[in-house]
């Protein structure tokens, strides 16, 4: 009884590894994607903007760079690519590193609670893959998302 229950164990055992493989979820990545981020016409400088893939079904890495000056950025995947997974994301925004401001940018220490949760942000974007370019709008009046 024992050896016929590991034979059929044991010629089940590839099936389910095939079956396993299978289930994996794979997205496609855009490898260049960059913009600017302002609130209310004015270039944010020094803080982290993260994109988070907004479809549960799929466990997509998030993409995150810090703004310069300008409030521009160049997102690295967390999987250690350039870029970000092709889809929706909810836009985070996170105060960085407080750099001395000339007047021409806004503080980090500015930014509006409705950006610092993803299931909450109103900023939300689509990475596809033909676009490089994602210039992002924040409003010190922002609400949250229900």
């Amino acid at each position: 009884m024992k050896t016929s229950v590991i034979r059929a164990c044991a010629s089940l055992t590839p099936v389910l590894l095939v079956l396993l493989a299978g289930c994996g979820t794979k997205w496609s990545q855009n490898d260049n994607v960059e913009g600017t981020l302002k609130m209310d016409g004015v270039p944010v400088a020094n803080v982290k903007v993260q994109f988070v893939p907004d479809d549960p079904a799929v466990q997509a890495p998030a993409s995150s760079a810090q703004t310069d000056e300008n409030g521009h950025f160049r997102l690295t995947c967390e999987n250690g690519r350039p870029g970000a997974v092709i889809g929706k994301h909810n836009v985070v925004i996170f105060k960085g590193r407080a750099e001395p401001g000339d007047g021409q940018t806004i503080s980090t220490a500015v930014i509006p609670q409705a950006y610092t949760i993803a299931a909450k942000t109103p900023l939300q974007t689509e990475v596809t893959a033909s676009e490089h370019n994602y210039d992002l709008k924040m409003s010190r009046n922002a609400m949250p998302r229900k």
